[in-house]
């Protein structure tokens, strides 16, 4: 039997986002540890190498491509270096943040100055969800952890990362450190994480709140975001292991989207302008994680709960559930997964602003992933072990597929000509991954 914690990836169609590193600097140790507890993990002075290629697509909008290398040296003793890279290429029809309409609407490419440049315009048909469909994007990724062990139960764990985009680029920085306790049978984390971006929008950066047509843009931006996370993971039994992570972080700078925009409509439900989105320049969060895995002769099982609120009263609730049967050879299994995400919207969400009110608007966000909705994501894992090869340990083929679908929560009651329109519609995507560790 083996306890093995699972990578935890983002899933879902915000491909953008890129939660802070606080946590996940924590549960790598976390994980380095409980493979320790169940006698698994690579063998002492050692090299491992995990690969991985996935496919992602939205049903008419992003679709990315994303390989991803992670190298782990054991220097035996508890010391470990491990360096990720990744790499993203996303390409297809973003949304702007703009209403369907019952006509054309014309917008301009983000590198455009007006709306009187063909070449730099894009239109929406009547009824249709205004997206860019030229939208492109490539970042690049790495990071490096260092876990060393200061005494017997003691362990520290220093990472760093950094990531570019043509937009974007973020530099972060955790810590953490481990004490084990009860024979080895309790380990209490603590992480710490600081985060540093900068923000170069295509065009400019848009102020915020400002009407869309006069294209007021000022230069580049910033934002900070630092966390701290408590964990403790505890064997309950030869079969069983709990975690359970409190975290806290807090961003403050430019929290906006730029590229994202809200229409303003009369009381008939006609367009008659847009203006810029404007969020807040900060954001606390605050979540709990529980996770249970558990282990027998030829299966195991984990389940795993998860709770955030933050200061836009978004509140948010995850399950996820994923089961792992061998057959009976021991060197294949099939791992079928099911998540659970539901969230309620920001405070200043609102799908459109009203022209009555549009001077008093204040903070006002169209995005749809600050919106309510609810998620099921529906996964299966194919997993071989691979022959031992001379002195080199056996790795492992793997090939993973999982449906997305997402539904819009509550009613928005639109006014005039909008009524019969798919005003926030929902989203279906597909991954797919392929993975090879040796």
């Amino acid at each position: 039997m083996q306890l093995k914690p699972r990578v935890r990836r983002p899933t879902g169609p915000d491909v953008r986002r890129r939660l802070i590193a606080a946590s996940c600097a924590l549960l790598g140790a976390s994980a380095a540890r409980s493979q320790a507890v169940a006698g698994s993990g690579p063998a002492p002075n050692t090299w491992s190498i995990d690969t991985a290629l996935a496919y992602y697509h939205e049903d008419g909008r992003i679709q990315a491509i994303e390989p991803v290398v992670n190298v782990l040296k054991d220097f035996g003793d508890g010391e470990t270096v491990g360096l990720n890279l990744t790499f993203d290429a996303l390409s297809g029809a973003s949304p702007n943040g703009a209403l369907p309409s019952r006509n054309v609407q014309t917008f301009a490419s983000p590198s455009g100055k007006n709306l009187t440049t063909p070449a730099k315009d894009y239109t929406t048909s009547p009824g249709q969800l205004p997206v860019d469909s030229h939208y492109h994007d490539q970042r690049l990724a790495g990071a490096l952890d260092w876990q060393l062990p200061l005494t017997r139960v003691t362990q520290a764990t220093l990472g760093g990362k950094m990531s570019y985009e043509h937009d974007f680029f973020s530099v972060s920085g955790n810590a953490s450190i481990a004490e084990d306790f009860n024979e080895k049978n309790t380990t209490l984390s603590l992480g710490v994480n600081d985060e540093y971006d900068t923000l170069h929008p295509i065009g400019g950066t848009p102020v915020a709140a400002s009407d869309y047509s006069l294209f007021d843009k000022t230069a580049g931006k910033t934002k900070n975001g630092a966390g701290v996370l408590l964990g403790v993971t505890q064997v309950m039994s030869r079969r069983w292991l709990s975690e359970l992570n409190l975290s806290a972080d807090r961003f403050t700078g430019y929290l906006n989207d730029p590229y994202k925009i809200i229409s303003i409509i009369d009381a008939a439900g006609n367009t008659t302008g847009y203006e810029y989105e404007r969020r807040p320049d900060e954001r606390t969060r605050k979540s709990a994680y529980l996770e249970n895995r558990v282990g027998w002769d030829r299966a195991s099982a984990g389940l795993s709960l998860r709770y955030m609120t933050d200061d836009w009263q978004i509140h948010s609730e995850t399950a996820q559930l994923h089961v792992r049967w061998w057959i009976d050879s021991q060197d294949k299994y099939f791992e079928p997964s099911l998540r659970w995400y539901r969230q309620t919207a920001a405070d200043f969400y609102t799908p459109w602003i009203s022209a009555a009110n549009q001077s008093s608007t204040g903070y006002a966000s169209s995005d749809s992933r600050l919106g309510a909705f609810h998620a099921l994501t529906f996964g299966l894992k194919y997993g071989e072990k691979l022959a031992d090869q001379g002195n080199s340990a056996g790795g492992e083929f793997s090939a993973r597929i999982e449906y997305y679908q997402q539904v819009t929560d509550g009613h928005f009651n639109a006014p005039g000509s909008l009524q019969g329109l798919d005003l926030v519609p929902g989203l279906k995507a597909i991954l797919l991954q392929i993975g090879w560790g040796f």
